[in-house]
């Protein structure tokens, strides 16, 4: 079970798991399975059915913290309610997990994505309140309630992460290695991941890079390198399809997750996919 509370002489504790099938939902997917009740359906019957893990991201909850309309993060909250105890919550911190990969001799291994221990200490909080228990109900609304401190700092983050990658496009050395180093075992997972997804910015000086496009790319690097499926925007799951097509001519035996976007069927692609996810017994 992802997500177990436990007691000892010193409280309520929580700790999660991160078990296949493992799925990561862009914030649009969270957006469209929270309001078709169809798909939603489907999603639901077939994680749980296979005992397998949503992570769910600090972004995820961020990005509900800017919509005008409450509703739709009240929305999300019921959606994610029904996946209980099947989730997984990161906080996206790539340096983690990099650390881990470091001491592998190539990238066959994976790691669990890193854990948002300051969320999980909440949920422990929650979980001992009575009227509450274990819910998301209100967890995402929180985010809503608190949306000017929280576009602070996803703006500050945004930014400092937009300045590295402006600095290194205007780094005439760098550039020269990025167009011929190739996505093999010579750098951890992460390295890779995250090279090959901003390649395409780096060799067209003139591409412009968007606030979206920095959120999308958190959204991506981690989900890719740990989970088995993905479902991203459509520009950057054609941006997974290019890494691994250059790492399928490599030696690399480096596994990533699968991808979808809302392009050519994905959606139903990608629940076929996990409705297929072998049993495990």
């Amino acid at each position: 079970m992802p997500i177990t509370f436990f007691r000892s002489p010193s409280g309520t504790h929580v700790r999660q798991s991160f078990i296949s099938p493992t799925v990561y939902l862009d914030h649009w997917a969270i957006r469209m399975f929270s309001d078709d009740p169809i798909l939603q359906d489907r999603l639901v019957k077939a994680l749980r059915s296979k005992g397998g893990t949503l992570l769910l991201s600090n972004i995820s909850f961020g990005e509900f913290a800017s919509i005008d309309d409450a509703r739709h993060a009240a929305d999300a909250e019921n959606f994610i309610e029904r996946l209980l105890p099947n989730i997984f919550l990161t906080d996206f911190a790539l340096h983690k997990v990099l650390e881990q990969e470091r001491s592998e001799p190539n990238n066959t291994k994976r790691f669990w994505p890193s854990a948002d221990l300051p969320q999980l200490k909440f949920f422990a909080e929650r979980e001992q309140d009575a009227p509450l228990g274990f819910t998301m109900r209100g967890f995402i609304m929180l985010a809503h309630e608190n949306r000017a401190r929280i576009a602070e700092v996803t703006s500050e983050v945004v930014c400092l992460i937009k300045s590295e990658i402006e600095a290194v496009r205007k780094d005439p050395e760098y550039l020269v290695k990025a167009r011929s180093v190739q996505p093999n075992d010579d750098r951890p997972r992460t390295i890779v991941i995250l090279a090959e997804l901003i390649r395409g910015f780096l060799l067209d000086s003139a591409a412009s890079i968007s606030d979206n496009d920095i959120i999308d790319l958190m959204h991506a690097v981690m989900p890719v390198n740990c989970c088995d499926y993905v479902l991203l925007d459509g520009p950057w799951a054609e941006r997974v399809k290019k890494m691994k097509q250059r790492i399928a001519k490599t030696d690399s035996k480096m596994l990533l997750a699968k991808y979808f976007s809302c392009r050519d069927h994905g959606v139903d692609n990608f629940l076929q996919n996990l409705e297929a996810f072998p049993e495990t017994g």
